[in-house]
């Protein structure tokens, strides 16, 4: 397994993969990071799985940089992944409404994309996403990969305030913002669904997920958001089989 473990500060350090985005490697990380919580490792504090790194915040008082490297050297090269098994993983429906409104730069990606907007929506729908991490954001999902005719890079002028729920693209990446927010991303949708609750801040899809995109009508936006508010309206979710070759697929 090709990794390096990097300091970080005085109480942190890096598992450094090759630098790429990958749905294998990412899945990989992630199941790195699964075992050490089933471990339950007394000097580790927190873990922060991104792209192509997992971060690991430890207990200075019960261990030190070169003892967990070590100590993480041997666990992880002692796990056993099959990468050629198939794995069953969940797919989150989220139903968004594009256009005018809704999505102001459906238009501009339309353009871009030399494609009609519904054209662009049928190609954003098509398939769904997997999400690498999550972060900037309270449940912010960096997704990917949207096909390269509709991959618009991000805006130059960030705005200043973007509604809770907008969907939008930012080069090969997708996502949403699961609350009002500045941000840079082409916003070509919003979703209804609440995706930040402080009252119950596990946002409804985690790193490892799929999302697939639902285009819906703006009636249909207003009562799903409608029965989401009154706690009424129950998130859809399947699951699909992946093997290596799709899990790598970029």
């Amino acid at each position: 397994m090709n990794f390096q473990i990097i300091p970080v500060g005085e109480q942190a350090l890096n598992l450094v993969f090759p630098e790429k985005i990958d749905v294998q490697e990412n899945r990989l990380i992630h199941q790195i990071a699964e075992q050490l919580k089933t471990a339950d490792w007394p000097t580790i504090i927190d873990l922060i799985p991104a792209y192509h790194t997992l971060t690991i915040n430890y207990n200075v008082e019960k261990t030190d940089f070169e003892k967990i490297s070590q100590d993480l050297k041997a666990f992880i090269n002692s796990l056993n992944f099959n990468e050629n098994s198939s794995q069953k993983q969940r797919v989150v429906e989220i139903p968004v409404c594009y256009g005018d409104k809704f999505g102001p730069d459906l238009m501009a990606v339309a353009e871009f994309a030399q494609m009609s907007p519904a054209e662009v929506v049928k190609m954003h729908t098509s398939q769904p996403y997997y999400v690498y991490f999550l972060g900037f954001l309270p449940g912010f999902a960096y997704a990917g990969f949207v096909p390269d005719k509709i991959a618009m890079p991000r805006l130059q002028q960030p705005r200043l305030q973007l509604a809770a729920g907008s969907v939008g693209i930012a080069g090969k990446q997708t996502g949403m913002y699961p609350v009002a927010s500045p941000g840079g991303w082409r916003i070509i949708g919003q979703t209804p669904l609440r995706l930040y609750d402080p009252k119950n801040p596990l946002p409804p899809y985690h790193a490892g997920d799929w999302l697939q995109f639902n285009s819906v009508s703006s009636d249909e936006f207003y009562q799903i958001q409608q029965a989401a508010d009154s706690g009424k309206y129950s998130i859809k979710t399947h699951f699909l089989m992946t093997t290596a070759a799709t899990r790598g697929a970029k």
